[in-house]
């Protein structure tokens, strides 16, 4: 799922990609890491990463960022999700971004910004169907508030 999202796509950074699969275990020791706070590297704050599973397939990855840096409220906010291509067109950024803002809101993170690229059409739909409010826009983005 992950080698059908590509390395930087739409300000969604996807480190797995093209990663051999020997490394993949490694990587997940590290995102639980950093999802406790721990050897963050400098200006990152702690991230939890979701996984979106339809029919016992995986389709979808999501972020939280736990607090917002003056880095992240410009570009790629403290909450984003990325589909795989195969899987785009059936809902499941709705799904998944609906889930992400219900774990937000209970693991009591303080505000939530999502940015979208203007010509990503289909994610400016998305923050619409999860009732984002658009705050601020600039030549290159769409910044929407959410929960």
């Amino acid at each position: 799922m992950l080698q059908g999202i590509d390395r930087r796509e739409n300000d969604f950074t996807n480190d797995v990609k093209d990663m051999p699969y020997e490394e993949f275990p490694e990587w997940c020791k590290l995102q639980y890491e950093y999802a406790n706070g721990r050897l963050l590297p400098a200006g990152y704050v702690p991230q939890s990463i979701y996984w979106l599973y339809i029919d016992g397939e995986p389709v979808g990855i999501g972020k939280i960022r736990w607090k917002l840096t003056e880095t992240s409220r410009e570009a790629g906010g403290n909450i984003g999700y990325a589909i795989s291509r195969q899987y785009r067109g059936h809902g499941y950024g709705t799904i998944l971004l609906k889930s992400l803002i219900d774990i937000a809101k209970s693991g009591n993170c303080p505000e939530l910004l999502a940015t979208v690229k203007k010509y990503n059409y289909a994610s400016k739909r998305v923050m619409e169907k999860c009732s984002g409010e658009l705050v601020r826009e600039t030549d290159e983005r769409w910044y929407y508030r959410l929960g």
